[in-house]
């Protein structure tokens, strides 16, 4: 048995917004080539780079000991970082960016937010930094929008592994959803409810901790009550296991991270990215 790959901070943003019958949630549809989870869909992140805990000059005043605060599961010191990555990956990704003008209460509008995207790409090449798109025009980060939803570590018979925050957040009003084409390629604002019938259909590919947190964000009123539900969720790291119930391989997680569904059959292809 080869070495176990240590799990990579990452961080990624549930979106929700408003719709006719009930919230919405924005998921993308990763690319083919992706690393990990090709071709799945998912709510926009990705890695937390070391450049991520260099930007606490540039979150409005949330200091790292409110993130710490917040997320009590995760190293204190690297706690603000997956705030400032959820954000930065979020408009990477999708385009849609929690920020305002350095000193205004209300969030940057679609006009900016069209502006800024010409910059995505260059971002996530490395050949723009996330700080020089947010000095350009004078932005703070929004991260005390977030509500810190769940914690989960990617398993460890998984080449690629994640442990990963994942937050909840209303979207910006007036700001527009965009893949990328390069990591994302599609991208969709469905009913959570709609999209659990999709992925039991097969019509819509998710892994295990995706559908568990679609669970969460349903039968909700409105975004409020959702965004307000995921700050009130008891969070501990989620380590799925694999174990065999009735005679067949399970993914269970425990308990007390309080899901509707706790144990799922094991796929026949786990999600290597290979």
């Amino acid at each position: 048995m080869g070495d176990v790959a240590q799990p990579a901070p990452a961080a990624t943003i549930i979106l929700l917004r408003e719709a006719r019958v009930s919230p919405e949630v924005l998921m993308i549809q990763r690319s083919v080539k992706s690393e990990f989870l090709p071709d799945l869909y998912v709510f926009p992140g990705g890695r937390v780079d070391p450049s991520d805990h260099d930007l606490a000059d540039r979150t409005g005043g949330f200091s790292a000991a409110r993130a710490v605060a917040m997320a009590t599961t995760v190293d204190p010191e690297l706690a603000l970082g997956f705030f400032v990555a959820a954000i930065r990956e979020t408009y990477e990704e999708a385009g849609i960016l929690l920020a305002r003008r350095r000193g205004e209460s209300h969030l940057i509008d679609e006009m900016m937010t069209k502006r800024l995207g010409k910059h995505r790409l260059a971002v996530q090449d490395g050949s723009m930094s996330f700080r020089d798109v947010l000095e350009g025009e004078d932005l703070e980060l929004a991260p005390d929008l977030l509500a810190v939803h769940a914690h989960w570590i990617t398993p460890k018979v998984v080449p690629h592994r994640y442990d990963t925050l994942f937050f909840a957040a209303a979207t910006p009003r007036g700001q527009l959803a965009a893949h990328d084409g390069f990591e994302s390629t599609s991208h969709v604002w469905i009913r959570p409810e709609e999209a659990l019938e999709q992925a039991t259909a097969g019509e819509r590919q998710m892994v295990f901790p995706t559908k568990c947190n679609l669970e969460t964000l349903c039968g909700h009123a409105d975004v409020d009550a959702a965004v307000a539900a995921s700050s009130a969720r008891p969070v501990v790291p989620i380590h799925p296991r694999v174990e065999p119930r009735d005679g067949k391989p399970m993914i269970v997680i425990p308990e007390e991270a309080a899901y509707p569904t706790s144990a799922e059959p094991l796929p026949k292809r786990l999600p290597t990215g290979s």
